[in-house]
């Protein structure tokens, strides 16, 4: 369909201007008057395609191209400091190649093209940002390799451009990082100046409330409620023994039907050698009278004799009894025993005894109730304070734990500067090209043939043009 549209207009132009046809359907193929035509189209073809190739090839200046190669490491860091009673501190750094959306390799491959780079580069080198030109960088797939080229006048020139400018490239990564550090340092102090305020508040509420309460820490408040439930025992203990022995000391006494009083002073009594000396005087002057109202009439004279001497001896047995044991005791003592008995004494001695241990225990309750008022008095108003004084701890402690991790953290963190620029090493030095990269006259003169080709080529397609015309013509009147 196409081959008819386009035969149609050919045919109606030939017919009607029939000179100007052969311009564009040509002539026969044996007709060499067409040469010199096409052989002159041919020359300024050619003339075109070679003048500039030679001109390229001749008056090109040489120039050198050097060549670098860099590797990132892909490893990451991690860091972790424990902290005895305070808790741990750690640092990671996962490695720079772990993200999808990042790349280090674009990052440096940026940098390696950017103003401040070549602006420093060219500085160092005293020369211009446009003369130095920009680096040829490329990047390998699937790997941490950046390659780069500068180009030069001279092989010399290309290797010092090439090493200045990895120079300021590295120098220019330090200052980022450094950077980085800085600001993650300032942020950092501006946190603990934070932390620090925090404890040093807490640390002072602490100190307040322990002059004010005379507590050290809460575990000084529990040390008083145990010392305050051994009071408790204690006096329980001593109520209990006091009751036993009150029941062991009643028990005796109504058996001996003597207090535990007139036992002691029955004691004293029989532990008194004038005492027992008069009582045996008392024994004998009795026997005495006894004797003599047996024998004679109540008057007689050994009778009288004997009841004054017994008067006289109880007279002074009262007398020592007295001084021995006090006037209102002797008076009111009706159950005193002049002469001791070793059985009956070993009763009373323990009666006393038990007398003695009552006291004692009713003098420890009497204590250790009045202690047990004051501490529960004391525990009451503690309490409070206690319970405050165990949350401004509790609260110290992990504000301190937090102030001291952030302390180490900083510290680990300052270690890891390879956290958002990896490190970079040297793979490949700067070279030193053997021959020029430009001008190339092999490149240049294969282009020319082919371009020469091409327009031979066309040229033959043009002189046989008007056969293939015809042959199209005469299909589409078919």
């Amino acid at each position: 369909m196409s081959l008819k549209l386009l035969a149609k207009p050919l045919r109606l132009f030939a017919r009607h201007v029939p000179d100007v046809s052969r311009v564009f359907r040509g002539g026969r193929v044996a007709d060499f008057g067409r040469l010199p035509r096409y052989l002159l189209i041919l020359g300024a073809a050619a003339g075109g395609i070679w003048t500039p190739i030679s001109a390229y090839i001749r008056y090109t200046p040489p120039s050198f191209t050097s060549d670098v190669s860099l590797i990132l490491p892909g490893s990451g860091a991690q860091a972790s400091v424990n902290l005895a009673e305070l808790g741990q501190a750690s640092s990671s750094a996962a490695s720079a190649f772990a993200s999808s959306r990042v790349s280090p390799t674009q990052t440096y491959k940026r940098l390696l093209a950017a103003n401040r780079t070549l602006e420093r580069a060219a500085g160092q080198l005293d020369t211009e940002m446009g003369a130095l030109g920009e680096p040829k960088i490329k990047l390998v797939d699937e790997t941490s390799l950046i390659h780069f080229s500068m180009t030069g006048g001279s092989p010399e020139e290309a290797q010092n451009r090439a090493d200045t400018l990895l120079a300021v490239f590295l120098d220019e990564i330090e200052i980022l990082r450094q950077d980085e550090l800085a600001a993650r340092e300032a942020s950092a102090q501006e946190a603990i100046g934070g932390y620090a305020q925090g404890v040093d508040r807490l640390r002072k509420q602490i100190a307040a409330l322990q002059t004010e309460s005379g507590l050290v820490s809460f575990q000084h408040y529990e040390d008083m409620v145990r010392e305050r439930d051994s009071l408790i025992a204690k006096l329980d203990d001593a109520t209990a023994k006091r009751r036993a022995i009150d029941a062991q000391m009643l028990s005796l006494s109504s058996k001996l039907g003597i207090s535990a009083t007139d036992a002691a002073a029955n004691l004293r009594l029989h532990a008194d050698p004038g005492f027992q000396e008069l009582a045996r005087s008392l024994s004998e002057s009795q026997a005495t009278l006894a004797l003599a109202r047996g024998q004679f009439g109540p008057r007689h004279p050994q009778v009288t004799n004997a009841v004054q001497k017994l008067r006289g001896t109880q007279s002074e047995l009262r007398t020592r009894g007295t001084m021995l044991l006090g006037d209102a005791l002797m008076a009111e003592s009706a159950t005193l025993d002049y002469a001791p008995d070793p059985v009956r004494g070993a009763l009373l001695s323990e009666l006393v005894d038990l007398s003695g241990l009552c006291e004692n225990y009713a003098t420890a309750q009497t204590t250790l109730e009045a202690q047990r008022r004051e501490a529960d008095a004391r525990l009451e108003v503690l309490a409070p304070m206690a319970a405050r004084l165990d949350d401004l701890m509790r609260d110290y402690q992990v504000a301190e734990t937090v102030f001291t991790s952030a302390l180490a953290r900083i510290d680990t963190t300052k270690s890891d500067v390879y956290a958002s620029y990896p490190l970079v090493q040297v793979l490949a030095d700067a070279s030193l090209p053997s021959k020029p990269t430009s001008p190339k006259p092999m490149i240049a003169m294969a282009a020319g043939i082919a371009a020469t080709l091409m327009v031979i080529i066309g040229l033959l397609l043009a002189w046989v043009r008007r056969p293939l015309i015809d042959k199209l013509l005469i299909r589409s009147d078919a």
